[in-house]
């Protein structure tokens, strides 16, 4: 396993000009959502953090077409024309997988919650599908609630972008003029520069940042 995400890493490193660009995001609207979203409800139909951010990269891919799909070769840039994020897992005996949920534009963000349980399920359990780890066209990994502040991740080829979320945050933080204690999170998107630009990145982090200020929306 290790000698495979090597090997794949350092292909990427060597033919993809990555570029990267970061944000802190407030996140304390996502949090009071979820806590009284899921008040009362049974761990299994609890709403994770993390699924809140894979559903909002998702729509954000949507919104901004140069950060989905993959970079071929003799092509060049063949944007997707649905966005299946990959959502990277650590699997308990060492290792990292990426699977992909398919089409998670048409899901709602109780269904985003219930694929990446069934993903992580299955990856631990060595049961995925071949279609979930080559179709991903942009990925996701978040450090979940407990870790470290910011993660620069790695292009998985042939996609052209990735996103890394940093583990929530108490940091003092300015609304309306006044300083007030605030969950924030480090976002940091990785990037092709042989498809996009600082523009397109910036615009793709706006839009992860109104969505998941809006988690109603989602």
């Amino acid at each position: 396993m290790r000698k495979a995400i090597a090997a794949a890493m350092t292909r990427a490193k060597r033919t993809i000009p990555h570029f990267y660009l970061s944000e802190t995001i407030d996140v304390d609207p996502a949090i009071a959502f979820l806590e009284e979203r899921n008040a009362g409800l049974p761990p299994d139909r609890r709403i994770l953090l993390g699924a809140l951010f894979v559903r909002a990269a998702t729509l954000a891919a949507t919104r901004v077409q140069a950060m989905n799909g993959h970079y071929v070769e003799d092509r060049g840039f063949v944007p997707s024309e649905v966005v299946n994020p990959g959502v990277a897992i650590a699997l308990r005996g060492g290792g990292l997988v990426a699977p992909a949920l398919i089409d998670a534009v048409s899901m709602t963000l109780e269904e985003t919650m219930a694929g990446m349980r069934d993903l992580v399920s299955r990856a631990r359990a060595g049961r995925l599908r071949a279609s979930e780890m080559t179709q991903g066209t942009i990925t996701v990994s978040s450090l979940g609630e407990t870790g470290a502040e910011a993660m620069t991740g790695v292009i998985f080829p042939p996609q052209v972008a990735l996103v890394g979320i940093g583990a929530p945050h108490l940091r003092p933080w300015v609304v309306a003029g006044v300083v007030v204690p605030r969950h924030v999170v480090t976002l940091t998107l990785s990037a092709d520069h042989r498809v996009s630009d600082g523009r397109q990145v910036a615009r793709f982090i706006a839009a992860f940042e109104d969505l998941v200020q809006t988690p109603e929306s989602l």
